[in-house]
């Protein structure tokens, strides 16, 4: 089999897995929405009448693990991927310093490129109403930042970055990170996840382990969860000091960082695989097939 064969075999598996996903969550949703139909005539997860807050939060979470593990199954049973490629496993000696403010950077400046975009199309920012504490606002930290840091960087980083690996780092990282980022169906978030996924998924060829991007993953989504929060629930000045702080501390600080790195001998591809060039990625025609269907899906029934 050539270089080329395998990569966009590969590429291909991961798209055909993305699309499995993405399905598995449509079915599961179909099926907890129906369950609580009979249950409470009239509602489901959009409209969840009769259900608290804790219910509906819990059944999100096992509707986005179920997904998770179902594709995760069909990876294991049809690709050549195998748990070892998981790689879940204590990292090598990383450096959290480093690595945490400039992916906070990473993520902020996306996100402020995203606000722009949105901004420039008339596109609402969304934000999902928060509970103001108790179980129910537990319930929706586990399911919003907890489960998502676990269950995506177990996807994505592991599976589809397993199945890519054999064609190189680069290869590795771009293909699952452009998946990533489509299957947010939002042009603004995508680009988030996609920034975030080409810096996990080094973080993940450099380290060995998918633990430390949980970890990043995690407070990155803790941050978010906690602007959100305080844009209910706190004075008006206060939770605009927060967001901005956020979105202009984190970019200027990892460039700061990323520079004083370089200065002494620093390389973000150093102890990376050689493999194919990133552009191989898209001779595979399943794979660009179900990137161009995303975008279109997430452009005419999402918005």
């Amino acid at each position: 089999m050539t270089k080329s064969r395998g990569v966009r075999g590969a590429a291909g598996g991961c798209a055909v897995a993305s699309l499995v996903y993405l399905l598995a969550r449509g079915l599961l949703t179909l099926l907890v929405s129906a369950l609580m139909g009979l249950a409470h005539p009239g509602a489901s997860l959009a409209k969840p009448l009769g259900f608290s807050g804790v219910s509906t939060a819990l059944f999100q979470l096992l509707i986005g693990l179920g997904a998770i593990v179902l594709t995760l199954v069909f990876l294991l049973k049809v690709t050549r991927l195998k748990t070892k490629d998981l790689r879940i496993m204590l990292p090598a000696p990383w450096s959290p310093g480093f690595c945490l403010p400039v992916f906070l950077g990473v993520a902020n400046l996306a996100n402020l490129a995203g606000a722009l975009i949105n901004r420039l199309t008339g596109s609402p920012a969304t934000s999902e109403m928060l509970p103001s504490g108790g179980p129910e606002l537990l319930m929706q930290f586990l399911a919003l930042c907890v489960m998502p840091a676990i269950a995506e960087e177990l996807l994505f980083r592991g599976a589809f970055q397993g199945l890519m690996r054999p064609c190189g780092s680069a290869a590795a990282i771009f293909a699952p990170a452009l998946l990533f980022g489509v299957l947010h169906l939002d042009l603004a978030q995508g680009l988030t996840a996609f920034a975030c996924g080409v810096f996990l998924g080094w973080l993940a060829e450099r380290s060995g382990s998918i633990l430390p991007g949980m970890l990043l993953h995690l407070v990155n989504n803790a941050l978010a969860f906690l602007t959100i929060y305080l844009r209910y629930y706190a004075p008006a000045e206060v939770s605009f000091g927060v967001e901005l702080f956020i979105l202009l501390f984190f970019p200027a600080f990892g460039a700061w960082m990323i520079c004083n790195a370089r200065r002494q001998g620093f390389s973000f591809s150093a102890g990376l695989r050689p493999g194919v060039d990133v552009l191989t990625v898209f001779t595979s025609p399943v794979y660009c097939a179900t990137v161009l269907f995303l975008a279109a899906y997430a452009a005419i029934f999402v918005h």
